[in-house]
Parts: C-alpha cells; sequence; structure tokens
C-alpha cells in the first residue's frame, strides 16, 4: 500500500508479506537479503544497521490488542522493520496495528511534505507512546496489590501470580525502551539530522526517558511489594506459630503440676491388704497435704525460674 507519493519519494506500507513478496520487493529495491530476512523474524529485538545510503530499523511497539496474561516480548509487542534512504520509507509488518493506522491516517490527512526525517521522527514517537497505556495500567495494578497485601476489607485475597506477571510485563517494557532510546543516536546523525530535526529528536528522547524512568519504577515498586508480601506472610506465619508454642508451654505447665499428683493417688489408690497407711486415721489428710505441697513447691520453683510468664522471659 502507498501511502504517500510525491516529487520522487515515496512511502511504502507492507502489511503480512509472504515470502516471494519480500523477496520480489527486495529485487525491487535493491534492498540487502540479509535485511529482508530480519524482516521474517518475528522476535527481533529493535536494531539499526545501515549499508551504503541504506537504512534499516527494527521498532517494537506495545501490542493493544495483546492479552491481559501476556508476558513476553512477542505477545506484548509487535514489530516493525523499516528500510529508508532519501528516495523512500519502506514500511513491513505482520498485524495492522492502531497506532500504525492512526500514524498513516493523520500523514494523509495533514497532506504535508514528505521526507524520511519527518516520517521516522512520526513513527518513533507513535511507538513510545503505545507503552503509555500499559504504564498506568501496570500503576493501578499496583495500587490493588498494595490494597491486597495490607488486606483492606474492600480488597480481594493476594495472589502473588499476578505480582509476578507484573513483574515481568514490566521489564519487557523496560528492556525495549531502552533498545528505542538506544537507537536514537544512531538515526540522529542521519535521517534526523539538522536544526528542523533538533527539537523533534529531543522531544523524543525526553518521552522516552520519561517512559523508562515510569516503567523502571514500576518494576522495582513491584519488587518491593513482593519483598513485603513475603516477609508480612513470614511474620504472620511466626506469630501463629508463637501463639501454639504458647499453647503447648501452657498445657505443659499443667501436666508438670498433674503428674506427680497422679503418681501420689496411684499410689494410695492400689488398694493392698498391707499397704502401709492404708487404716492409718490420718492418712486422707496426710495425702491431700502432700499433694498440696508438692504442688507448691512446683509452682515455687516454676515462678523463681520465670517459666509462668507468658512471653517465656527470666
Amino acid at each position: 500500500m502507498i501511502v504517500c507519493k510525491r516529487d520522487g519519494f515515496e512511502w511504502l506500507d507492507i502489511v503480512d508479506p509472504s515470502r516471494p513478496e519480500l523477496e520480489a520487493l527486495g529485487a525491487r529495491y535493491q534492498l540487502p537479503e540479509s535485511l529482508v530476512q530480519d524482516c521474517l523474524e518475528p522476535e527481533h529485538l529493535p536494531k539499526h544497521e545501515r549499508v551504503g545510503d541504506l537504512g534499516f530499523l527494527i521498532l517494537r511497539a506495545y501490542d493493544e490488542q495483546s492479552t491481559p496474561d501476556g508476558d513476553t516480548v512477542r505477545e506484548l509487542t509487535r514489530k516493525v522493520a523499516v528500510f529508508y534512504c532519501s528516495r523512500f520509507v519502506i514500511t513491513v509488518h505482520r498485524k495492522p496495528q492502531p497506532y500504525f493506522a492512526r500514524m498513516v491516517a493523520q500523514w494523509r490527512e495533514s497532506g504535508a511534505d514528505s521526507d524520511t526525517g519527518r516520517i521516522l521522527a512520526n513513527l518513533f514517537g507513535q511507538v513510545l507512546e503505545t507503552y503509555e497505556t500499559p504504564l498506568e495500567r501496570g500503576l493501578d495494578q499496583l495500587e490493588e496489590l498494595e490494597m491486597e497485601v495490607f488486606e483492606v476489607a474492600t480488597a480481594p485475597a493476594f495472589r502473588i501470580e499476578e505480582g509476578y506477571y507484573l513483574k515481568r510485563r514490566a521489564a519487557v517494557f523496560r528492556r525495549m525502551l531502552r533498545a528505542t532510546l538506544e537507537l536514537l543516536p544512531r538515526i540522529g546523525g542521519g535521517a534526523l539530522a539538522g536544526e528542523a530535526q533538533a527539537s523533534t529528536l529531543q522531544d523524543l528522547r525526553e518521552t522516552g526517558e520519561r517512559l523508562y524512568i515510569g516503567v523502571d519504577d514500576l518494576g522495582e515498586s513491584v519488587n518491593t511489594l513482593l519483598n513485603l508480601h513475603i516477609s508480612l506472610s513470614s511474620q504472620r506465619t511466626n506469630q501463629a506459630s508463637h501463639r501454639i508454642n504458647e499453647v503447648v508451654r501452657i498445657l505443659t505447665i499443667f501436666s508438670v503440676f498433674l503428674l506427680p499428683l497422679n503418681v501420689i493417688t496411684g499410689i494410695y489408690g492400689m488398694n493392698f491388704e498391707h499397704m502401709p497407711e492404708l487404716k492409718w486415721p490420718h492418712g486422707y489428710p496426710f495425702a491431700l497435704s502432700l499433694m498440696g505441697a508438692v504442688t507448691l513447691f512446683i509452682y515455687m520453683g516454676f515462678r523463681r525460674k520465670g517459666w509462668l510468664k507468658s512471653d517465656g522471659a527470666a
């Protein structure tokens, strides 16, 4: 599809081409075969090459049609390859993308003079702007995760998988933005050279850096939140273990008090015929007094050592 053609310059946009179509395109415009092959690799990362007066550029924009659970480069972004020189610009991409359709429509409606520098600057700007939406969504999701971690009444239960995937997406966006920013200086001395493009190039750099910092902060915040969740979970586990240990401690203390009493009652409950003190008139009060004395002795020993305190401190 020819986007624009005037004064010996043309912009050609190719969507989902087959290998024979790309090879025919390469032969027509004398494109290097190695660069044409790069157009066929769906996972190719952003890059820039120059062969003579021909420049080759690969950008990756956020896929506005990506699924919410996507977390890889291929699932979250879409590639656009660009062949450019002073006579033409050829853009190649696999699927129609909303940002690209908007850019083409705006370019046609404006009727502005077409040249390579303006088209590349516009394309860079559109690609960078696609990351605005996932960044805003990520910040909203981060706020929701914070409410879940601190168990706000209106928040659902926290799922650590959500934080993990948000961290993965932030890492992908950070990687793509860093690679895109690294391309700006490489084309700044070529298609975007000159005073007219200097301010545009600076605006693109500032936009990319702002988005990169935002995505980087998002990733760090999610990582901090996940570590906080792990710490809180460990704290809750320790508190539960402490409560269990406290119950066991109390039961142990009771068993220590009752054990010698059971021994005494067991001995005096055997009822042998020739058992000492069996027919002694004071045997019963003596047994009760003995049990009381043993209980008092145990209580004084535990109290002296501080074992009766709830915190177990001496």
